[in-house]
């Protein structure tokens, strides 16, 4: 299982600006620490933890696949779970690419495979780039939407690297499900139950 991002193409980002180390105790909350305030993940070189707390790139063993019985596979957490916890990276192949038409990737992403996500960050050749990660087996790929999410995916950054992680934006009780806001970009049948229940409490017919 891929558990970070592969780079087949050599994709290159611009260096960010130099920081200094995170003086966090104990643990580096989301609140708290000054690397999630300028949207830097921690490493070992920027982090006063040694970059192995809540702030650093992880996959935690808890997260599960199961049957939603709704759109197929989600992933549910078998522990407690803290807002501002890193679940795993969005892991998968670092793709290049040049915009069909200028300033529109859109277009090229809508005919991907389904498990890809554009980066705001662009490499030093002014390229697009995705993370592909159909055929990596990593298991944030089947969380699901939800229009009232408690995870989110976040893009973060640590000298020349780029990574999207995900972490917990609410408390999680062990057995409950993940999800993210996918905002406008859903291509799929919306698995939250304000989409899934009709007006008179009944689940909507999925074929409809």
């Amino acid at each position: 299982m891929v558990t970070e991002c592969l780079n087949p193409e050599g994709v290159q980002f611009k260096d960010a600006v130099d920081f200094s180390r995170c003086s966090c105790t104990g643990d580096c909350f989301m609140d708290l620490c000054a690397n999630v305030d300028g949207a830097l993940y921690c490493t070992p070189d920027a982090c006063n933890l040694d970059g192995i707390r809540s702030n650093a790139p992880r996959t935690l063993a808890t997260s599960k696949l199961f049957d939603t019985d709704r759109v197929g596979l989600g992933v549910f957490t078998s522990t407690d779970l803290t807002a501002g916890d890193v679940i795993s990276e969005y892991a998968g192949v670092l793709n290049a690419s040049d915009p069909i038409d200028a300033g529109q990737p859109g277009q090229r992403i809508k005919h991907n495979t389904g498990c890809a996500m554009l980066l705001n960050a662009r490499s030093t050749r002014r390229q697009y780039i995705y993370v592909e990660s159909l055929n990596c087996e990593s298991t944030v790929r089947f969380i699901s939407h939800s229009y009232t999410p408690n995870a989110a995916f976040v893009e973060v950054y640590n000298r020349s690297s780029v990574k999207v992680l995900v972490r917990m934006t609410k408390n999680l009780y062990a057995g409950s499900q993940i999800t993210v806001d996918y905002g406008n970009q859903t291509w799929f049948r919306c698995a939250c139950d304000e989409c899934w229940t009709g007006a008179d409490g009944s689940e909507d017919d999925e074929s409809s």
